[in-house]
């Protein structure tokens, strides 16, 4: 069996993941906003940073 996967993602698609998660991490970091909505935005900011890096 061969998986053959093609990118779906364009250079406009991953700047505006890169943009969002820095302003995810941006906002936990400066404490506007925190706890437990801190840590799902860095995780959801990790995870976008990773798609836009990766680029599957």
């Amino acid at each position: 069996m061969e998986l053959n996967f093609q990118r779906n993602l364009s250079a406009l698609d991953r700047g505006i993941r890169v943009l969002i998660s820095l302003v995810l991490f941006g906002l936990a970091a400066m404490g506007f906003i925190n706890g437990w909505i801190a840590t799902a935005a860095s995780i959801l900011g990790l995870f976008n940073l990773l798609e836009a890096t990766i680029g599957y």
